[in-house]
């Protein structure tokens, strides 16, 4: 046991209450209405995921925009790119928090 379990379950609890979580969790909830809706975005994600793993630079912007074009039938669905711009906010919601422990530490 580390001996601050308590600290990180609180802080857990008042990140999973913050107005950018609940509004990610609201868009998820809106979109995996549609089941299949859901599953077509999941598709999309780990494509995109998977494309953004493997390329960098000038190969991945011409790459990414092609591939946004493929599935613009999907980003136009007001649900889906809600749902996207939500999860986005998140995750740079967990990216700040990273960084500020990371910057706060003498971790080198």
């Amino acid at each position: 046991m580390l001996g601050f379990e308590k600290e990180i379950e609180d802080f857990t609890k008042t990140v999973c209450e913050t107005p950018i979580y609940l509004n990610f969790i609201e868009k998820k909830r809106i979109l995996k209405m549609d089941e299949n809706l859901w599953n077509q975005v999941g598709e999309y994600r780990k494509r995109k995921f998977d494309m953004q793993a493997l390329l960098s630079g000038d190969e991945m912007f011409n790459r990414t925009e092609a591939f946004d074009k493929e599935y613009e039938w999907l980003l136009s669905d007001v649900r889906v790119s809600e749902f996207l711009d939500a999860e986005l906010a998140v995750c740079r919601l967990l990216q700040k928090i990273s960084t500020s422990l990371i910057m706060a530490l003498d971790f080198e």
